[in-house]
């Protein structure tokens, strides 16, 4: 259970499920469909390189009666948010009962295009609320090697501006839980209550079972995890 591959990751989610945990949705978080003292995971997934693991994910997910919140992008490089294939994924995900949101990169649009990001968050809004047939209700700003800041955008705007209920790097969530993250691909990192723990490599399910952690952030990529191999 240390390592990356699926089989990992599947005994991951059961062994946080077996500690009593409940899944939600950011939505879910937002929304107040959780109590204060029940033990939770806010299932996050970052569709930031390889959108087609999903379909692998998708029925792990489904045998554990585990539900997530998606964030593909619109603009990354290694695949086409608007193919028919890949919207087709989205729509099932949604119909199992995932939430899908967006992946933004609106300062970078902003810094390097000269786009309005205002302008451009509410048409991709339009966009997926089109081709998803479903409502977006929150983003997730993309973090790069560029020179922009992401989340700089909402130092100025609100997601209420924008129809949207929140982003999730919201203080309500951020600054009350334990937030792990496979975001270095080969290893974990976290955060306590927005402070990172300096050099705790534990994965989630130990942070749940050691520390009893009762809000914890789960974010997970789909291109850190693999049959075999990572480039797969």
């Amino acid at each position: 259970m240390s390592g990356f591959r699926y089989a990992d990751y599947t005994d991951m989610l059961k062994a946080i499920l077996d500690q009593g945990y409940r899944f939600v949705t950011l939505r879910e978080f937002f929304e107040g469909k959780v109590t204060k003292d029940e033990k939770i995971v806010v299932n996050r997934i970052d569709v930031d390189v390889k959108i087609g693991r999903l379909r692998v994910l998708r029925p792990i997910f489904a045998e554990l009666g585990i539900r997530s919140s998606v964030y593909p992008r619109l603009h990354a490089p290694g695949y086409n948010l608007l193919n028919f294939g890949t919207v087709r994924l989205l729509r099932e995900l949604i119909e199992d009962g995932h939430e899908v949101g967006f992946h933004t990169e609106l300062m970078d649009a902003s810094g390097f295009l000269g786009v309005d990001p205002r302008s451009l968050l509410r048409a991709q809004i339009d966009l997926m609320h089109i081709l998803l047939n479903a409502p977006i209700v929150g983003t997730a700003s993309h973090g790069d090697m560029t020179p922009y800041n992401n989340l700089d955008f909402w130092k100025t705007n609100k997601p209420q501006d924008f129809g949207l209920i929140y982003e999730a790097y919201d203080a309500r969530l951020w600054n009350d839980c334990r937030y792990v993250s496979d975001s270095e691909w080969t290893q974990w990192k976290s955060y306590d209550n927005g402070v990172l723990r300096d050099g705790d490599r534990r994965p989630p399910h130990l942070h749940a079972a050691e520390d009893g952690t009762r809000v914890l952030y789960l974010l997970t990529h789909p291109e850190s995890w693999y049959e075999h191999y990572i480039h797969e």
